[in-house]
This record gives C-alpha cells, structure tokens and sequence, in this order.
C-alpha cells in the first residue's frame, strides 16, 4: 500500500502533519520517517538534540537518500 505513514517516502509520521513531501528522514528512536520541517522541529529540540548525541552522536533525524 502506497504512502503508508512513517514509512520512507510515504506519510509523515507527524500526525498534525502527514506531509508526503520529501518524507526521508529518519528518526534513529522509533525508526520512522518524517518530512524536512518536522524532522528539523525534532533536531531543534534541547532535550532530543542531546540524548541523540549522546546515544547516536549524531542528530536525532538524519537524511536517508
């Protein structure tokens, strides 16, 4: 089934948003995927930026191209 949400180029996994623009990026907590604004919005957060640090060492949602 086609734009399934949180999938990789399917829906937001945001509900408010269900975006299915540029929905590549990953979320490395739930292994979901969200669109650019959202995954920007999780990145942007104190409290998620630096537990992602410190498990990942990188950002919470990265690029998956």
């Amino acid at each position: 089934m086609d734009n399934q949400k949180g999938e990789r180029n399917g829906l937001c996994n945001i509900t408010s948003c269900q975006s299915p623009d540029n929905v590549v990026w990953l979320n490395h907590s739930n292994e979901k995927y969200y669109c650019f604004h959202c995954a920007q919005k999780l990145n942007d957060d104190p409290y998620n930026h630096a537990d992602a640090l410190k498990l990942y060492g990188h950002q919470l949602c990265t690029l998956e191209d």
